[in-house]
């Protein structure tokens, strides 16, 4: 049984809280599998070979479009994802931290990095930066990290800045998609959890944290949820802005049209 009040003392405090084993493991390895396997049928249309960290680098390096296409939808279409984003369980969890009327304020997303599928290294390895910049979410509003694989320090997983969360904002400027942050490491303690499938990590929008560095040649696999407080006095007075922007590319529409 969690113990809710504490758990929401700790959040308050550090504004980054570990829980571990909170989901299912096969709920979770049944996502990762859902991941693989659309990659899996163009390594089987194109006839790639190999083990699969092989096969997503030949994907990538021969054959880019069809490589971001996969990357694209098992990062925002995943209907496993989704039902785990609903989940009551969850959603009774987010409430309970004190977000009394949540939404989700992003489509679930899903990671999957390494330096090799990668065109430059912010792909596969965030600097220090906030989420709450790129969101304008409520002043409550928290991710929900999680492994689909174990992830020891070799995988590279997030580094925290516990308590960095009371600084507020630190930046209002986004660059390639990730609100980056003046900060001094030195000044907060760091905290780099290692993860097993089934464990979460809730961290406040406005803590400052960024990827570690992928040491054991492995695909770090793992994915994120957010979640926002429509009762937050803050969030009304604000209009509820949302920043995100979601539309089909003429141009893609257009190259694949005249393939026809």
């Amino acid at each position: 049984m969690l113990d809710l009040a504490q758990l929401k003392t700790d959040l308050d405090k550090d504004g980054v809280v570990v829980i571990s084993g909170f989901f299912d493991q096969q709920t979770i390895e049944n996502i990762h599998l859902a991941a693989k396997r659309i990659f899996q049928i163009q390594f089987d249309h194109l006839g790639i070979e190999g083990d699969f960290l092989t096969q997503m680098t030949t994907l990538f390096q021969n054959h880019l479009s069809t490589f971001t296409s996969c990357g694209k939808l098992i990062q925002t279409g995943l209907v496993e994802l989704y039902q785990l984003s609903v989940d009551p369980e969850l959603v009774q969890l987010v409430k309970g931290l004190g977000l009394s009327s949540p939404l989700m304020c992003t489509r679930p997303v899903l990671f999957f990095n390494h330096p090799d599928l990668a065109m430059s290294e912010h792909f596969y390895k965030t600097p220090l930066h906030q989420d709450w910049v790129s969101m304008l979410s409520s002043q409550d509003s928290i991710v929900i990290w999680f492994p689909l694989i174990d992830l020891t320090l070799g995988h590279g997983p997030v580094i925290f800045y516990p308590g960095s969360h009371k600084l507020g904002p630190l930046t209002d400027k986004l660059e390639n998609g990730f609100a980056e942050v003046p900060f001094d490491r030195s000044a907060y303690p760091s905290l780099q959890p290692e993860v097993n499938v089934g464990d979460i990590v809730i961290f406040s929008t406005l803590l400052v944290h960024e990827s570690g560095v992928i040491t054991n040649n492995e695909i770090r696999w793992s994915s994120h949820l957010r979640y926002t407080n429509m009762e937050d006095p803050d969030f009304i007075e604000r209009g509820f802005p949302s920043p995100y922007i979601n539309k089909p590319s003429q141009e893609l529409i257009d190259h694949y049209l005249q393939k026809k």
